[in-house]
């Protein structure tokens, strides 16, 4: 039977699944909802010392079915929002919450949110404090110093040197959540071309599927440097999303962009998911998954010169659908069956993706 309780730096969850920070959890209703609906716990919309004030339009769809955004923080006040932590907290849900920015500022609600709501922990985001390593590391050191709870810093996927980063804040938090949006970027329409988010340009932050792999990355690459938990956030819609973080090395999950576009129901659909994907494979908790892509980087196959791609005919049911994805046209039908010319094939491997059945191997010619 699989057991999806979790702990992160302490914090116990019933399952890992969390909703990420961001407008689904904005206020107390919006955080019992994703609560009732099946979160394994709670992290708060990020809120700073004083309201946003963000210009509409902030939420828009665009490629890959993600989402961009202009948001920044909570716009509601201080003093609501701890009332809206305080009903969250009081209830017994366990409560991770989201601040942010500068060293004065976090300084400030850290003490006022761990003497007032008692979290049981607190997530910094350094959305916009900058590209370099120490402005960073003087948020979290000052956070440090103010709490007692777990800390875990957001990371932004747009950071250049991430294990840098890392090495250099691990002294001050207790887990990381890996990544927040990626921008700014640009969309609008062809046939009406004008900025379709309220923000200087019409520039925003993407989220969605599309940053899935970014946030796969990063999630690995922080997973090489410490032991201590990921949350892995970014275009987690599915279970198979989720068992894929976890692969990469993360602990738990957080949904922001799912959650918009599907509701809340997200996360307990991606919570089943992910019991339903162990049992099948006969696993009984997530943890027994964690870091599984870096134990098999270790033993992977490599070719010491190209390979090649080789049919298994037996597998191969001749639906032709590898033909047109090989661009130097190194497959061809023989006897309705799938066939490849060595000499054309470069060995890319793009076509076995395409292959219902398996049939498609790399080997050396």
């Amino acid at each position: 039977m699989v057991d999806l309780r979790t702990n992160i730096a302490g914090i116990e969850l019933r399952n890992p699944v969390l909703p990420a920070a961001g407008p689904n959890v904005k206020d107390a209703s919006a955080m019992f909802s994703a609560w009732d609906s099946g979160a394994g716990g709670i992290v708060s919309k990020t809120v700073s010392v004083k309201p946003a004030d963000d210009k509409r339009p902030t939420i828009r769809r665009t490629i890959c079915s993600g989402i961009v955004n202009c948001e920044t923080w909570s716009e509601t006040p201080l003093v609501t929002f701890l009332g809206d932590l305080h009903k969250v907290k009081s209830a017994g849900c366990p409560l991770i919450a989201s601040i942010g920015y500068k060293p004065n500022e976090v300084r400030e609600l850290g003490q006022i949110i761990e003497k007032e709501i008692s979290p049981d922990g607190f997530e910094f985001s350094v959305h916009y404090v900058g590209h370099r390593t120490e402005p960073i590391v003087e948020v979290a050191s000052a956070l440090r110093e103010t709490v007692d709870k777990p800390i875990f810093m957001k990371v932004s996927p747009n950071f250049l040197d991430i294990p840098e980063l890392i090495k250099a804040v691990l002294p001050f938090v207790d887990g990381f959540a890996a990544i927040n949006s990626f921008g700014p970027v640009l969309d609008f329409d062809v046939e009406n071309p004008i900025p379709r988010l309220g923000s200087d340009y019409g520039q925003g932050w993407i989220s969605g599927p599309t940053i899935l792999p970014i946030a796969l990355r990063i999630i690995y690459q922080i997973s090489t440097i410490t032991d201590k938990p990921i949350i892995g956030i970014g275009g987690v819609e599915k279970g198979i999303d989720a068992v894929k973080m976890l692969m990469a090395g993360a602990s738990a999950v957080g949904i922001c962009s799912g959650a918009i576009k599907s509701g809340h129901q997200i996360y307990g659909k991606v919570s089943n998911e992910i019991g339903d994907w162990l049992n099948e494979h006969g696993q009984t908790s997530a943890e027994e998954i964690r870091g599984r892509y870096s134990h098999e980087l270790a033993h992977r196959r490599t070719f010491s010169k190209i390979p090649v791609n080789f049919v298994d005919r037996e597998k191969c049911v001749g639906c032709g659908a590898c033909l047109s994805k090989c661009l130097q046209c190194a497959i061809l039908m023989d006897d309705n069956k799938a066939a490849v010319e060595s000499k054309r094939c470069i060995g890319c491997g793009y076509c076995t993706d395409f292959c219902p059945k398996g049939a498609l191997t790399l080997n050396l010619r």
